[in-house]
């Protein structure tokens, strides 16, 4: 897989790639396939916010799967759960 980076918007929190697929087979190029594939971004606090104001209670985010521990590095897990 192949990814060709088409726009970024730092300010909207959003990007838009190619993903290119092949499909190989024998060492012969069967086949070659193009997916768009736009992407957005928000962040750990700003989501939970983005929860309750549609109308879900009770949101709890987690860190790598420990119920109620908030996340510390970009590189963790998030979990978030809510009622609606």
């Amino acid at each position: 897989m192949e990814e060709k980076l088409i726009e970024a918007d730092l300010f909207r929190q959003s990007k838009v790639s190619y993903l290119r697929y092949e499909k190989w087979r024998n060492g012969d190029l069967m086949q070659t396939e193009l997916q768009r594939f736009a992407i957005r971004w928000y962040g750990v606090e700003e989501f939970r916010l983005i929860l309750q104001s549609i109308g879900f209670t009770d949101v709890v985010v987690s860190a790598d799967y420990q119920y109620g521990t908030m996340p510390k590095r970009y590189d963790q897990t998030f979990t978030f759960e809510a009622v609606k």
